[in-house]
């Protein structure tokens, strides 16, 4: 099992890997939502007030340029119903413009649509200029992939009772049984000497 927050001892070996982030140029690529986490966000901010749950989303972005991993933030709040309402509709649950709408979190990991970026430039804690993609829009079109733990069964006809299949055998028998044999003929005795029929 991979577990990413698996420590590296100093005298271990690691598996080379390359930095999953690149700086896309801003522009309209496809996705893959790849994670989500629900969060609580602690941070200072004027517009988001600390406490306020939100949904962190991982996007696995391609374009010609090749992949990169972008994350965003959806804030559970009624002023952001329109960035709520943009991604749903871009993974394909489609919303409906002023009716209430359930989303359905189980099935945002996995999903996919288009996603237009743009390059944000930012100061870092040392000072320096640093420069990351940021999600400018979700566009409409997406679709969510659905798993089914059984498949869904559509116009069959229902199964008929095969009435030519031979009675089970060790099964205790309950209430009255019909003989098989036709009328006016001689019955066999069962086990336990009881005979239909005999008082």
């Amino acid at each position: 099992m991979n577990n990413e927050n698996e420590v590296i001892g100093w005298g271990d070996s690691f598996q080379a890997e390359e930095s999953s982030f690149k700086l896309l140029p801003a522009g309209e690529y496809n996705f893959t939502v790849t994670g989500f986490e629900r969060k609580i966000y602690d941070g200072n901010s004027n517009k988001i007030q600390n406490g306020t749950p939100y949904a962190e989303v991982t996007l696995k972005v391609s374009g010609a340029e090749g992949e990169s991993e972008v994350s965003d933030r959806i804030f559970m709040l009624k002023k952001w119903q329109w960035k709520l309402t943009q991604f749903f509709a871009g993974i394909g649950q489609s919303p409906i413009i002023g009716q209430p709408f359930q989303p359905n979190w189980s099935n945002v990991v996995g999903s996919q649509g288009r996603v237009k970026l743009i390059v944000n430039k930012y100061t870092k804690r040392d000072g320096s200029e640093g420069e990351s993609n940021q999600v400018d829009e979700y566009l409409p079109g997406g679709q969510t992939q659905t798993v089914y733990t059984q498949q869904p069964t559509y116009n069959q006809a229902p199964q008929q009772p095969n009435f030519n299949q031979p009675p089970m055998q060790n099964q205790p028998q309950q209430g009255f049984t019909q003989p098989q044999q036709g009328f006016n003929q001689p019955q066999q005795p069962q086990a336990g000497g009881f005979q239909p029929g005999a008082f």
